[in-house]
């Protein structure tokens, strides 16, 4: 009789304990489903709009920039005719800053890039040659970037060339915009923007800072920041990036028509994050009732359960003979379902324990046989004296793609591997993994000419595939046979192993056999 202690512990408070636990664990996975769902929802809800409001910034600076430029052509035209005239100069210079506000000064300059008029007068930079010579040179309408003005001031300079009633080019009409002073691009870039801790700013080609919330950071050179490179690329959408303050951000971007510069919309993770735990607050609250409830009725159907199942057990309790699993006598509906459910875990038992021998005989990464299955192959066909080939095989430069890639992209070549290994196989071969990439494969009664042309259809089989991310790998082998009374099994797996690294010696991606060797390349 056991000596162990009498379980304190009856099925009607098991029953609830699990049923308690079981409930917890389903109330904790809705929990977590509601939060990973709602993450994502207010995640994309926020790239969407942040999207969206990018373009539309975008599109507005665009035309702001589109309607500069038709205004400084229109002045271009008009200059053209009366070049000479420094009256006109002077009165066109002060239209283009009265007329609507877009420029904070406006200069005509000639072909060589001397200022003949600029306003407002008060800069006195007339007669000094702007800095801006790619208008000069390229002579068409431009939007330059982010540079320091004859008068010091970061400004971003519009410009169109001014050619004469014969099509001589005559020089240049411009405007440009202050960006550290309020401006028609910060005018446009902040307007109807209501998100809390939302944040608009704009770039040029160069990576300069021409509006940013933070006007101290207004000419700054952003270092990376994975919106702005998209950007750089021509690209338009919305992603989950990390900022060039490391600071985790919901960013929308949109390039910025005929200019080359692009608008960045962006909101930190911890707005949605904040959203988010105050909806996981109210749904808890909400939760807390139906689940007092609950635990009411598990108690309630707790006991209804044990009380049938508590007769049964008193039963068992006095029954002489309980070995038999079979000859109980299941009168009652719980009874028989308990008897077939241990019928049934006795068989599961079995099934399990088989699988834990195969287990115990199969590599856990690759499921090849292992060294145990490798042996006692050895020793049976030794017994038997049934002569076989072996094909000993090692990855090469295997160690170059565990540093490069790392152990994980290292465990999907050795687990393609061993696929590529099956299918160029026989279905009575035995392929092993016996070390970390080393790999031997059995073939019995093969001859060594059979061996050899299985083991060149693995290399170059090898040698074709692609293993992402690795690329291509290539194999070295080394094929021995033993004949019965010839030598010991075990000298047969030092020849093959000897051949191998005589392949490895040789260039690697080659075959090496008795007697003779051959090699290939990758093809």
């Amino acid at each position: 009789m056991s000596s162990r202690p009498v379980p304190k512990c009856n099925l009607r408070t098991l029953i609830l304990l699990f049923s308690l636990l079981a409930s917890f664990v389903t109330l904790f996975n809705d929990l977590y489903a509601t939060y990973r769902i709602q993450r994502e929802a207010l995640v994309r809800n926020s790239l969407e709009a942040n999207r969206a409001y990018a373009a539309k910034v975008a599109l507005s600076i665009g035309q702001n920039l589109g309607a500069d430029l038709d205004r400084l052509n229109y002045s271009a035209k008009v200059l053209g005719q009366q070049f000479s005239s420094e009256t006109i100069r002077s009165e066109e210079v002060r239209r283009l800053i009265e007329q609507d506000q877009s420029f904070n000064t406006t200069v005509v300059a000639n072909a060589q890039g001397e200022v003949l008029a600029a306003f407002p007068k008060l800069l006195n930079v007339k007669g000094q040659t702007i800095r801006f010579k790619e208008a000069l040179t390229r002579r068409q309408g431009m939007i330059s970037p982010a540079f320091n003005s004859l008068a010091g001031n970061l400004i971003v300079f519009i410009s169109q060339p001014i050619w004469g009633p014969g099509g001589e080019y005559l020089g240049l009409v411009g405007g440009t915009i202050y960006l550290r002073e309020a401006n028609a691009l910060s005018e446009v870039a902040s307007r109807h923007f209501q998100w809390d801790n939302s944040q608009v700013y704009l770039v040029d080609d160069k990576r300069h800072l021409l509006f940013h919330p933070d006007a101290s950071r207004i000419g700054e050179v952003v270092g990376a920041n994975p919106a702005i490179d998209a950007l750089l690329r021509g690209e338009s959408s919305a992603a989950h990036i990390v900022d060039s303050k490391g600071v985790e951000m919901l960013a929308g971007y949109a390039a910025v028509p005929k200019s080359g510069w692009g608008v960045v919309s962006q909101q930190p993770m911890s707005v949605p994050a904040a959203a988010l735990r105050e909806l996981m607050y109210q749904v808890v609250l909400r939760v807390i009732p139906m689940s007092l409830v609950g635990i009411f009725l598990l108690w309630w159907a707790a006991a209804c359960i044990s009380q049938p199942l508590k007769r049964l057990a008193d039963l068992a309790e006095n029954m002489d003979n309980i070995q038999d699993i079979r000859k109980v006598r299941a009168w009652y509906f719980e009874a028989w379902r308990i008897r077939r459910a241990m019928i049934m875990g006795r068989l599961l038992t079995q099934d399990r324990i088989g699988k834990l021998n195969h287990q115990a005989l199969s590599d856990p990464l690759t499921g090849l046989a292992n060294r145990r299955v490798l042996e006692d192959c050895l020793r049976d066909w030794e017994l038997l004296d049934k002569s076989f080939a072996v094909i000993s095989m090692d990855i090469d430069h295997f160690k170059r793609v565990n540093d490069e890639f790392g152990h994980d992209a290292g465990d999907k070549v050795l687990q393609a591997f061993a696929s590529l290994l099956r299918q160029n196989c026989r279905d009575h071969d035995v392929p092993c993994r016996v070390g970390g990439e080393e790999f031997i494969l059995l073939l019995p009664s093969a001859t060594l000419a059979e061996a050899t042309e299985v083991a060149e259809r693995i290399r170059r089989s090898m040698a074709e595939t692609v293993f992402p991310p690795a690329g291509h790998v290539t194999l070295s082998l080394g094929v021995s046979c033993w004949v019965p009374n010839q030598q010991d099994v075990h000298a047969t797996l030092k020849e093959a192993d000897e051949l191998l690294y005589r392949a490895k010696q040789s260039g690697r991606n080659r075959v090496m056999c008795q007697g003779t060797a051959a090699s290939a390349t990758t093809s």
